[in-house]
């Protein structure tokens, strides 16, 4: 069956198909078989009447449309093959209504193609690793933070001021507002999630006072029923207490980890933010050298594959917040946004991964890189540890399925070329750093590893 394609833009081809005559009245032969078996003819069994009793008591056109549909989906498929065209979604069809078994026949076929990327000279980059200086004022900010972390709330007779814990309880009064009980709540002054004015109200109070302040709740308040409303917060004070930092000396040193004495701690502190500092400044190298990669790669991707990566960043997005027990609406009402916002925002996203992970997997095809078994072996355990130790066999299980397993193969070899990457655009200066600086598994490879122990779940 003849077949030429044709380039179009976007990342689609149009095939010109051809179905010759011969191929046509054979098939019409099997359509007369396939419509006589789903009609009654007197006298005769099903499939067994004549041709011409099958055509006046089915009519031609139910003939001839069961011969396109037969004819028409195995010529898509031999032009594919003759034509090299690897299609990701079903062809969009141009066939005409009705063939003439005398003459050729022909339809066409649009449908999008798998991307491509052609990447761009990086042989003038050249980048450096800068990592700042960890300063006595950074080290010193740590040790306040772990000893904050460390203090003891006592209660005090004096007047509330910043930084106390206030001891209340609280009702919020205004149209359209069920009343209820005061709740409890032990509100830092200065730091809450208060409207504006209560730090203001309770300043000053003791306990058994008893203030309250109007306050317009804010449209993207998470509590739906309560937002832009105009209210009254009714507050009884019950007591104040201040926060009491433990001494600084070498007792506490040894309380909040494994240190000899105060020197030793701070020793650690600022080898733990050399650490940190590094990680982050290599980190941001990386990005610098893939987005130097992706601005000077020319890629041509199909709407479909946008549109399939923007519902899977938003699945994403959705099952995060929902973990979090957060509704979508409420959380764009927060960030005052729309669902077009949200919508856009993923198809940035969306496209932003599309040409990520094409430039690397084009970078790794130009450099010969691949993942070896024991690479892939190593990943799969690595991603394991992050559960707990009863899930582990079933996390490697699901992971060394074939759909998962190409996964893990893309992920290591994308790593392996972004590692590739740096040390090219850094002339090699730059050590690798460990990519595992993570609490939880890599995306790419969670859905696969979280699958039930259901060898067809990760289909589902």
């Amino acid at each position: 069956m003849p077949a030429t394609a044709e380039k179009l833009e976007g990342s689609r081809v149009r095939l010109a198909v051809e179905v010759p005559p011969e191929d046509l009245q054979r098939e019409y032969g099997r359509a007369i078989q396939r419509v006589g078996r789903r009609i009654k003819i007197p006298g005769f069994r099903p499939g067994k009447a004549p041709r011409r009793l099958v055509e006046n008591a089915a009519g031609v056109g139910a003939v001839m449309q069961d011969l396109l549909e037969a004819v028409v989906p195995r010529a898509y498929t031999s032009a594919l093959d003759e034509t090299g065209v690897n299609p990701i979604d079903q062809p969009e069809l141009d066939v005409p209504e009705l063939p003439s078994l005398d003459a050729p026949f022909l339809f066409s076929a649009e449908v999008a193609i798998a991307p491509t990327v052609e990447l761009g000279d990086l042989d003038d980059v050249s980048l450096d690793l800068s990592v700042d200086e960890v300063s006595e004022d950074e080290i010193e900010a740590e040790i306040e933070q772990l000893r904050t972390t460390q203090a003891a709330w006592e209660p005090v007779e004096r007047p509330a001021v910043a930084e106390d814990m206030v001891q209340t309880r609280i009702q919020i009064v205004g149209d359209g507002i069920e009343p209820e009980e005061p709740q409890p709540y032990n509100v830092l002054v200065g730091n809450n999630g208060f409207p504006l004015g209560f730090d203001g109200a309770v300043t000053g109070t003791v306990a058994g006072d008893q203030v309250s302040y109007d306050a317009q709740i804010p449209p993207n308040d998470p509590n739906e029923a309560l937002r832009g409303k105009d209210v009254s917060f009714e507050i009884q004070v019950d007591g104040v207490s201040e926060r009491q930092l433990p001494d600084l000396d070498d007792e506490f040193a040894r309380s909040v980890g494994p240190f000899e004495n105060l020197e030793g701690m701070r020793e650690r502190i600022s080898s733990s933010l050399r650490e940190r500092k590094t990680h982050e400044a290599q980190h941001e190298l990386e990005e610098q050298a893939v987005q130097l990669l992706v601005e000077r790669a020319t890629f041509e991707i199909a709407d479909v594959l946008i549109e399939r990566e923007s519902a899977q960043v938003l699945s994403e997005r959705t099952d995060a917040l929902v973990r979090q027990g957060v509704p979508v609406d409420t959380y764009l009402a927060m960030r005052e946004q729309t669902r077009d916002d949200w919508d856009e925002e993923a198809r940035r996203e969306a496209i932003n991964r599309i040409h990520r992970g094409l430039a690397l997997d084009a970078y790794a095809d130009a450099h010969d890189i691949t993942a070896e078994v024991d690479e892939m072996q190593a990943e799969v355990d690595r991603v394991a540890e992050y559960y707990p130790q009863e899930r582990r066999n079933l996390i490697r299980t699901n992971l060394m399925r074939d759909e998962a397993r190409l996964r893990v193969a893309t992920t290591v070899r994308s790593r392996k070329a972004l590692q590739a990457l740096v040390a090219a655009v850094t002339d090699g200066a730059v050590p690798l750093h460990d990519h595992h600086h993570h609490d939880d598994p890599p995306p790419e490879l969670a859905v696969a590893a979280e699958a039930e122990d259901d060898p067809d779940a990760e289909q589902a």
